[in-house]
């Protein structure tokens, strides 16, 4: 038994002033390089990605796996159809000769989201070449990330797939081999499933899908009582990522079993206790000078553990540049003394920095090179407190064992306030860059993360409070505030989301 493995992903927001290129996949911040073949197997087994989980059970079932290509580019505007079809035609180029060297099956690690110029549903397009190249009834199973827009065409041209069951994103691994072991169990004999496809008619805010709380968390629980494991295998529902301006964007719900009639009717109640969930959606943000005031008085009132504050609208993992600099003014307006910042990406500070050394002055202005529309640069003099290479490896629940490659960071200080700069962007869900600047998390007073969910996986347990909040940035919180125009499906009806 031999099973080729690839990856592709990518998370487009068509809001986002930027484009992803190819050489943007090359070497993303926080995840593994653009790799192939060989190298491929080496790098991405030790990663926490979810081909590495796949890797690992195909070993644990002495499997032969192929591994043909994987890479990711971080979330940002619409990939480009030229860099698209790059890696589209080498992974077909690849599976063809997998193909004639006698693969049994193929899996995928998708994300879902994907979107370029010339194709809304590009995923649905890769799958679709794929299968021409392998007609059904050959195995193709693929896992997904959560936040995926899964169209019907998706769904058609796989065998089987299965998303996370989780945000923050902490169980990767976990679901590549959740869909390598059904594969397996596929070609071992037991029959493919039956699917059927449910979407959700609205598009829910990504503040709102954390599954540590409602309602999303229940949503999941009722989904496992109806998994067992006969009549219905498996029930995925997929947030969707309703940044994506494209006609599938929205949650959709995936049942897949060996009795239809079950399987049916499994979809439908699923679907009602969505359709039930739509007014819990709606999370209530505070402003980032509200943030910061309530996080000084819970300081100020005692307590263990950082305040953490989340800079929604700049979550590099949503399409944010990573560089706006709402939230680094308003702790200096609010004279948030022994607060640290994560981080603002920004090459020429960083680069200033290294080249001034620990202890200069550096007086230079900071941050908004790539997102002057939402407010200008924060200007010094910085005290420069700590250099470091940004090299290390991830140890965080999301990023755990995936080699992180920055360029030259440093913590700057102005007023008490501390920041980290850095060459490239990535979301502030991995505790390993503050420990790599001797920085320890559980021991900071306020805590401002550039995310808008996934640094939960790191800091929601040793955290004091956290405190959701609205600066400026790309990855807009309140879906009424967005000029759709390819969306099919309407924002849940909500309240109005800044406090």
């Amino acid at each position: 038994m031999k099973i080729a493995i690839a990856g592709f992903q990518h998370e487009t927001n068509s809001f986002a002033d930027s484009v992803a290129a190819r050489r943007d996949f090359d070497r993303p911040g926080g995840w593994p390089p653009f790799c192939t073949g060989a190298e491929m197997a080496r790098i991405i087994s030790a990663s926490g990605t979810p081909a590495a989980g796949a890797m690992a059970e195909a070993s644990a079932a002495s499997v032969e796996i192929e591994p043909l290509l994987w890479c990711i580019g971080l979330p940002s505007g619409p990939v480009e159809d030229a860099a698209f079809e790059d890696i589209a035609d080498d992974i077909c180029a690849r599976f063809r000769a997998a193909l004639d060297a006698g693969i049994d099956a193929l899996y995928l690690d998708l994300h879902g989201a994907m979107a370029t110029p010339s194709l809304p549903d590009a995923e649905g397009e890769l799958l679709a070449r794929l299968r021409r190249i392998a007609p059904a009834p050959f195995p193709i199973a693929a896992s997904f990330d959560l936040h995926g827009n899964i169209s019907e065409s998706m769904v058609r041209d796989c065998t089987l797939l299965d998303c996370y069951r989780t945000y923050p994103h902490i169980d990767l691994k976990d679901t590549g081999a959740r869909v390598m072991r059904r594969l397996i169990s596929l070609l071992s004999g037991t029959p493919a499933p039956v699917l059927a496809y449910r979407a959700v008619p609205y598009l829910a805010s990504i503040n709102d899908q954390c599954t540590f709380s409602e309602p999303t968390r229940g949503l999941l629980a009722f989904a496992r009582q109806m998994e067992d494991g006969e009549k219905v295998e498996c029930v995925s529902q997929f947030f969707g990522f309703p940044l994506a301006d494209v006609p599938d964007s929205g949650p959709s719900i995936i049942v897949q079993g060996h009795d239809g009639a079950a399987v049916e009717a499994a979809a439908d109640a699923m679907l009602a206790q969505w359709i039930a969930a739509e007014p819990q959606f709606a999370t209530r943000l505070l402003s980032a000078h509200e943030a910061v005031a309530q996080a000084m008085r819970l300081c100020a009132a005692g307590g263990a553990g950082p305040v953490v504050i989340a800079d929604t609208q700049d979550n590099p993992g949503g399409g944010g540049t990573g560089d706006t600099t709402g939230m680094l003014r308003a702790l200096l307006d609010g004279g948030a003394k022994g607060a640290v910042l994560v981080h603002i990406a920004d090459a020429q500070a960083s680069e200033a920095a290294h080249a001034a050394g620990e202890g200069a002055l550096l007086d230079l202005a900071i941050g908004a090179g790539q997102s002057a529309q939402y407010g200008a640069p924060v200007e010094g003099p910085w005290r420069i407190l700590k250099l470091g290479s940004g090299s290390f490896t991830g140890i965080g629940p999301m990023y755990k064992g995936n080699p992180i490659a920055l360029g030259p960071v440093a913590l700057l200080e102005r007023d008490g306030v501390k920041v980290i700069v850095a060459p490239r962007k990535m979301q502030a869900s991995e505790p390993g860059l503050l420990l790599h600047l001797g920085l320890a998390p559980e021991a900071l007073p306020i805590l401002v993360v550039k995310s808008s969910v996934h640094f939960r996986g790191a800091y929601q347990q040793m955290a004091r409070a956290i405190l959701p909040a609205i600066a400026p940035g790309a990855v807009e919180a309140d879906l009424l505030r967005l000029p759709y125009r390819r969306a099919l499906r309407k924002p849940a009806r909500t309240d109005s989301l800044q406090a």
